[in-house]
């Protein structure tokens, strides 16, 4: 394969135990990249003294900056020059195979952002089970076990519509043309969703291209904030209402798919509820009898609008006939 410039961003925060494997990874392909751009948030554990001792490539370049997760994403993508940009986020591996089938697949499909599915692991590389996140929802039931490409208002409804989970997976899965990402920086305003909100901000300009081809890990790991239930629902809900007035200044929530979306959210927004509801009551402190009658009853009823939420959702793709509009099948 020609050779395509490639950038590798690696944003680090206190990982110092994440680094060993990560680096490990990283020597098997780390000769594809052209530049390597650290942003290190100043570690205090000594993450970066052993990116030092352990990272050798002749065009490295360190960053350093006060804390900000997407900040120093952003940060350390703005001092990118490649093509293409690969995130090579603290804990979570690629292979070298599957690092070139993502830069081929790109070039070919002229893909913004190729995405796959990564295999779930925990810190010390076992096996975790399967999240089933979106792409491997879309690759399962619209892939036929070969890239596609989604088109742009198609991938604009599926962002909103998967909110507050991300379109895009891991982006430790995924690689983004370097132009189109650089132009559109990471929206910093919701905490650790920034990749959610990217794809629901520039889904209607980014053509993707998804691919079965699986070669990388996502590392689950103790998160330093935790959200409860009720703080995941309300970031749920300003997510949808801040990006929904951004895409409906620049004209776009007229437009017959994400105005069926924005009209028809009373049911997921129902059922969204009633989870939050029935985790509270199961993890309550006083979790008395009245309290697991309750959560009882609402479990039902959250089973019943989650019944109802998918089997509508499906009608609508079905009645849209998405995979004669939405996507476009590539040869593998």
């Amino acid at each position: 394969m020609e050779k395509i410039r490639l950038s590798v961003v690696l944003p680090t925060y206190n990982c110092r135990r994440q680094m060993a494997r990560h680096l490990a990874s990283m020597a098997t392909w780390a000769d594809l990249a052209d530049e390597i751009v650290i942003v290190d948030s100043r570690s205090t554990d000594g993450t970066l003294e052993v990116i030092r001792n352990g990272l050798r490539h002749p065009n490295l370049r360190i960053i350093e900056r006060d804390r900000g997760l997407y900040e120093s994403w952003n940060e350390g993508i703005a001092a990118t020059t490649g093509d293409w940009v690969y995130i090579s986020t603290a804990g979570d591996t690629i292979e070298r195979e599957h690092l070139l089938h993502l830069l081929d697949l790109g070039e070919s499909s002229a893909a913004d952002v190729v995405i796959s599915a990564p295999t779930f692991v925990h810190e010390d590389g076992s096996p975790h089970r399967d999240l089933d996140w979106p792409p491997t929802k879309l690759l399962s039931a619209f892939g036929r076990g070969r890239p596609f490409i989604i088109y742009p208002e198609a991938t604009q409804f599926l962002a909103f519509q998967n909110c507050p989970n991300a379109l895009l997976g891991s982006s430790a899965a995924d690689l983004y043309r370097g132009s189109h990402l650089r132009a559109r920086p990471f929206p910093d305003e919701y905490g650790v969703v920034g990749d959610t909100a990217w794809i629901m901000r520039y889904g209607h300009e980014t053509r993707l291209a998804l691919t079965p081809s699986k070669g990388s890990t996502f590392c689950i790991h103790e998160k330093e904030t935790k959200l409860t239930p009720e703080g995941a629902y309300l970031l749920y809900l300003r997510l949808l209402e801040c990006e929904r007035k951004l895409l409906m200044t620049k004209s776009l929530g007229q437009r017959s798919l994400l105005g069926r979306f924005f009209s028809s959210q009373e049911l997921p927004q129902r059922t969204k509820q009633l989870w939050v509801k029935k985790r509270s009551l199961w993890h309550a402190r006083e979790n008395h009898f009245v309290n697991k009658l309750q959560w009882i009853g609402t479990t039902l009823n959250y089973l019943w609008h989650s019944a109802g939420m998918k089997l509508r959702e499906r009608n609508e793709l079905a009645e849209l006939g998405i995979e004669k509009t939405w996507f476009k099948h590539l040869e593998s």
